[in-house]
């Protein structure tokens, strides 16, 4: 069993899908740091869907913007 683990964990597929999964896991952190999801100033949970989506447009216009940036580098 284990060196059937060994074999898997070698192979290119196994690490894109390793990859994927750490940066899934970086998104909520980076709100909660850069963002401040935790401390919204706003009451009411659609108020709160509301900042928190725009929030997330935020984060993806800049992501936009430096993929623009290094494209036409």
């Amino acid at each position: 069993e284990t060196g059937k683990l060994r074999k898997t964990m070698g192979e290119k597929e196994y690490i894109k899908e390793c990859n994927q999964r750490a940066g899934v896991e970086g998104i909520p952190s980076v709100f909660r740091r850069k963002y401040d999801v935790d401390e919204m100033p706003v009451r009411g949970e659609v108020c709160q869907k509301i900042w928190f989506g725009l929030k997330v447009a935020a984060a993806n216009f800049k992501k936009l913007l430096k993929g623009l940036e290094l494209a036409t580098s």
